[in-house]
């Protein structure tokens, strides 16, 4: 048992699935004035949390069932209209960020099957337009979480 063990974890470290390995949304460091929307800024960090969990998904490792990467694009929606509406607090990029992230939304809606099926398919052509898909949204999600 315990060489197993010994075993799985030099398997899992040459895989690249050590926790480490995965992109983060992590947040500029905040002025001194702070964040520019404080009430939406735990909410913004949880859906950051979730979109780097899900993350995970994507490249064939195992999320824990509390991630529900299902649903990932009704919460990013939702929290970007939270946004939408105080976006006259926000610096001309996150407001410009807003925007990328509504269009990013709309190209990714075809990769929900995608998606589903932990981000692979036999079209390489699908992979790869919904791996751009995907990496936009995760990026352009950051830019808003930042500027907020």
């Amino acid at each position: 048992m315990r060489y197993s063990a010994i075993a799985l974890a030099f398997l899992l470290l040459g895989c690249g699935t050590s926790p480490s390995s995965l992109p983060k949304i992590t947040p500029v460091p905040a002025s001194s004035a702070g964040s520019a929307l404080p009430e939406l800024q735990p909410r913004l960090d949880a859906i950051g949390v979730l979109l780097t969990a899900c993350l995970a998904r994507l490249r064939g490792e195992p999320v824990d069932p509390a991630d529900n990467c299902a649903r990932v694009m009704p919460d990013v929606t939702g929290v970007i209209d939270e946004v939408e509406k105080q976006a006259s607090k926000l610096p001309p990029s996150g407001q410009a960020a807003i925007s990328d992230v509504r269009r990013q939304l709309t190209e990714i809606a075809p990769c929900e099957p995608w998606f589903a099926a932990g981000g692979v398919s036999a079209d390489a052509e699908l992979d790869a337009r919904c791996k751009k898909a995907w990496d936009a949204l995760y990026n352009g999600y950051n830019a808003v979480r930042n500027a907020a």
